[in-house]
């Protein structure tokens, strides 16, 4: 491999990370009324159904005492609840509430706004290869 080739590689990475930057950015000036992590804590919960702080730590790829602070913070807005588990009286099983579905539905609208006037701008066959492209990374990231 070349200085230039390898320079070239170091470089993807720099962009991706820069670009989600300025979305986390865009996310602060919106004024979402969650954090990025608790909407993505919603929407796990939401396309996954009940699941117990470890269960959510692990599809979020986080430790179960930073969830227990999300999903603290979700109860106190009424977004989540929590209920003893049937199989497991010690256990609590983090489930939405109609609040929590509603913000989900009022982020996702004013999500999509701001990621339209983002990709908005790429004609659809850079679209495309992008997708292509992603999805050939993330297979071989799943390999490894």
């Amino acid at each position: 491999m070349t200085d230039q080739e390898r320079d070239r590689y170091f470089e993807f990475p720099i962009l991706f990370k820069t670009f989600l930057k300025g979305l986390g950015q865009q996310w602060n000036k919106q004024g979402f009324p969650i954090t990025q992590t608790q909407f993505k804590a919603l929407q796990t919960l939401s396309r996954e159904g009940p699941m117990m702080v470890s269960q959510l730590a692990a599809a979020l790829d986080l430790t179960p005492a930073a969830v227990t602070g999300i999903t603290d913070q979700l109860l106190t807005e009424g977004y989540i609840q929590k209920e003893r588990a049937a199989g497991d009286r010690r256990a609590m099983q983090i489930t939405l509430t109609a609040e929590g579905i509603a913000v989900i539905k009022a982020t996702q609208g004013k999500l999509g706004e701001v990621m339209h006037s983002y990709f908005s701008i790429l004609p659809e066959e850079d679209m495309e290869h992008l997708r292509r492209i992603f999805g050939i990374l993330i297979k071989e990231l799943d390999k490894k």
